[in-house]
């Protein structure tokens, strides 16, 4: 039988853990992430899918998932200095537009 103070304490603890999502303003970015994380992953797996699909060769399914993550490796410390710099609200606003404009061009 579960102690009643144990509860007590988990439930605490999950209070604790959503206190963020009592603000307005996160619970819309953090819908917002959510949305565009998972129609990154699943463009993502869609076009490792259709390359694999296509060709049936492993070496271009590795291909892609190396030139996906190749500009990360190679510009994202200079994003980050870039990054504390300027207006990080501006700068969240401009690469969601970007990668939202991106995805509609890749569509289209």
């Amino acid at each position: 039988m579960i102690n009643k103070s144990y509860l007590d304490e988990k439930k605490s603890a999950l209070r604790f853990l959503m206190r963020a999502l009592t603000y307005r303003n996160y619970r819309l970015f953090f819908g917002g992430q959510g949305l565009s994380l998972i129609g990154t992953w699943m463009q993502q797996i869609a076009m490792s899918w259709l390359v694999y699909r296509m060709t049936n060769s492993v070496f271009l399914l590795g291909l892609i998932g190396f030139s996906g993550q190749f500009p990360t490796v190679i510009f994202g410390s200079f994003a980050g200095v870039y990054a504390d710099r300027v207006n990080r609200r501006n700068l969240l606003i401009a690469t969601q537009t970007s990668l939202c404009y991106r995805l509609f061009c890749w569509h289209f």
